[in-house]
């Protein structure tokens, strides 16, 4: 008998700390209440001095409204809160900024807008007076996975990164080792995807944390617009003195001084080549990354338009990463084409008039592809 009413004890105690531990009034699981919602950043000045400077956050407690703040950088999920916001108050791309202020069916984008809506009480007069929209999941972004593999394949076929290489197997074409020209070529194409996908990665992750900043915001579909306009104008012109086999008046390539290094050094790598060093691989590899510097002058204007496109419509980070990997890879494709029928043909000079001979088709496909940016960014993103 003892033993049933000690088990019965037992089971009583712990259905009661179960009853509390789950209780809806435990005070963990009550739900945080709040009538507006603030999104800021770290690297955000203005922001600061609105907390700091303005005391806009004591304004507007003393006028009893609740605000729950949100610092991007303080958690990978703020970002995505963030786009819920904007999406649930369908804030325009060019608003899509920090520091911004939701109270109601409204918001406010700026310090100036946020302390004139403090000082004349409408946050306060909203708060009281209209419940907050409830917040919706944003669908994901509307970027195009073929839009940005065009992009890189139209960079690929720019006549400055196929004329290095060109030049790099014709001059392999010389020496008396002809087992190394593929995997010399290989060395090469890899260096100038290595290269340009940490600059690439560099320039993404540091324009990544800068995004929400409002000059980044009002900037990038202005930057990306100037970028296309130029690179149309450059390319539909070297369209036109390239139909009329005018090839000295072509305007989108490297500088005639970075041309002859490029060439020079080239040279001189290929009469080293016969003395069969397993150093040549070291050396290729060098020689690709300071190519792929000197190439960038004349193909990093597509390259920034397809990062800023990039930051602009891929809210994760590591989805952008792959991305950017994915542009290189298409960057490099047409390298490795070439050298694949160089080395089965044993012939450049075939792919240089080819190449030639079909260079104002290339010059006209790029020019409509960055029209088409133009147009898309003009009427969409403005």
């Amino acid at each position: 008998m003892r033993r049933i009413i000690y088990f019965i004890t037992i089971f009583v105690i712990f259905m009661g700390l179960s009853v509390i531990s789950f209780s809806p009034f435990d005070i963990s699981a009550a739900e945080e209440s709040y009538d507006a919602v603030y999104f800021g950043s770290i690297y955000c000045s203005v922001c600061q001095n609105l907390e700091t400077t303005d005391l806009a956050f004591d304004k507007l407690e003393n006028q009893g409204v609740v605000v729950k703040k949100y610092i991007l950088e303080d958690d990978k999920k703020n970002t995505e809160i963030f786009r819920n916001y904007q999406f649930t108050f369908d804030v325009p791309p060019n608003e899509g900024m920090v520091p911004i202020l939701f109270v109601g069916t409204s918001y406010f984008v700026g310090r100036e807008a946020i302390n004139l809506a403090i000082d004349s009480f409408e946050i306060r007069d909203i708060a009281q007076s209209t419940p907050m929209l409830e917040i919706m999941v944003a669908p994901p972004s509307s970027f195009s996975l073929v839009y940005f593999v065009l992009l890189g394949f139209v960079d690929g076929v720019n006549p400055c990164a196929i004329a290095m290489l060109l030049l790099f197997i014709s001059l392999l074409g010389f020496t008396k080792r002809k087992d190394v020209l593929l995997p010399v070529a290989f060395t090469f194409i890899s260096a100038i995807f290595i290269s340009y996908f940490l600059f690439g990665t560099i320039l993404y992750q540091y324009l990544f944390q800068l995004r929400f900043l409002s000059f980044l915001v009002i900037t990038i579909p202005w930057i990306i617009i100037g970028i296309s306009l130029v690179l149309f104008l450059l390319n539909f012109y070297d369209f036109i003195v390239t139909m009329l086999q005018k090839y000295n008046l072509i305007k989108n390539q490297l500088p005639k001084g970075i041309q002859k290094f490029n060439r020079k050094m080239m040279e001189n790598f290929t009469k080293k080549m016969d003395e069969g060093s397993k150093k040549i691989y070291i050396i290729t590899f060098m020689i690709g990354i300071i190519i792929s510097f000197t190439e960038f002058l004349c193909t990093g204007q597509a390259y920034l338009t397809a990062i800023l496109h990039l930051i602009h419509f891929t809210p994760n980070i590591g989805r952008g990463l792959l991305l950017l990997a994915i542009y290189n890879l298409i960057f490099v494709l047409p390298l490795i084409i070439i050298t694949l029928i160089a080395y089965k043909t044993q012939s450049i000079n075939s792919i240089s008039i080819f190449m030639r001979e079909k260079l104002h088709w290339i010059k006209l496909f790029n020019s409509l592809v960055f029209l088409a940016i133009l147009i898309y960014y003009l009427l969409f993103m403005i």
